[in-house]
């Protein structure tokens, strides 16, 4: 029997990436953090950080195999503390590609699942709408919307572009505005301290990633782009096929998708497959368990 521990099961800000939706492909036990008593489980699974913390407080760690799956940026690596448990513990871990440079253990990649949003996809015909979301409420320039919104402003002078600024919407209202979008902006870095590196609590240049918003917008048949490293995923699973840009090339990648339709629909049509396979419920319950399973 399978059990995880997580800090949520169903909550507005998690629709359709609820851990509730991988306990179901395992057919696992859900707990929720916090849980002070976890019996009849064989293999425990933790998600993030707090997930962790409640095992290392459990009385009864008489487990065949515990893992972590660290999926999110900002919990996960501005706490040195993950690190140490993972490894002097020796337990396996799973984490978002976008994490290499902040986790000194070994891990296997892991995006996270995702059930697709059940909307009807209307696109505009008669001009480009790109959306992006800021992020965090009250931390500016988070994901480097400031960029962002430059260089929307000069190719505005060129092309027919409705620029969509996702603030103070519900999911649902998220979700309606994505699915009218031909392009997601998930964030673009700078990858110096012109983003303050003091919220990871090192002094690493963070780079970018893909998020919860990129891997929805491929859901919802955006072209996505964000600036990242390059996401190790192979032999694993094959690595998203997103537009992966960085802070000086973002202006001539983004209108290079704005103004080739062709070059944007079959990236579209790419990453709706890759994010149909490799972030069901299905592929990520398989994937997360190579630990019990020696796959």
């Amino acid at each position: 029997m399978i059990g995880i521990i997580a800090s949520f099961t169903q909550t507005h800000m998690n629709k359709y990436f609820s851990s509730s939706n991988l306990s179901k492909a395992l057919n696992a036990k859900l707990f929720l953090v916090g849980s002070k008593k976890i019996e009849g489980i064989d293999h425990l699974i933790t998600i993030g950080m707090r997930g962790l913390e409640t095992y290392s407080k459990l009385n009864n760690k008489n487990f065949k195999t515990v893992s972590v799956i660290f999926s999110d940026t900002m919990f996960c690596i501005k706490h040195k503390w993950c690190n140490d448990y993972v490894i002097d513990n020796k337990i396996p871990v799973y984490a978002m590609p976008d994490l290499h440079d902040f986790l000194r253990c070994e891990y296997i990649p892991a995006y996270q699942t995702i059930t697709c949003p059940n909307v009807i996809i209307n696109k505009p015909t008669d001009r480009i709408v790109i959306c992006h979301s800021p992020g965090i409420k009250g931390v500016p320039n988070w994901k480097g919307t400031n960029q962002i919104q430059e260089v929307i402003n000069i190719l505005s002078k060129k092309y027919k572009i409705e620029y969509k600024l996702l603030i103070g919407l519900s999911i649902d209202q998220c979700i309606k505005e994505k699915s009218s979008a031909h392009i997601f902006i998930d964030q673009i870095i700078k990858g110096n301290k012109f983003v303050d590196q003091g919220r990871f609590g090192n002094d690493i240049p963070y780079k970018g990633g893909l998020g919860k918003s990129g891997i929805e917008g491929m859901c919802l048949k955006c072209c996505v782009i964000t600036s990242m490293d390059e996401p190790k995923t192979e032999p694993y699973f094959p690595s998203p096929p997103i537009v992966i840009t960085d802070y000086n090339n973002f202006q001539n990648d983004l209108e290079k998708v704005i103004y080739n339709n062709d070059y944007r629909n079959l990236l579209i049509e790419k990453q709706k497959e890759w994010v149909d396979k490799y972030c069901s419920p299905e592929f990520v319950a398989m994937n997360v368990t190579r630990h019990i399973k020696k796959l």
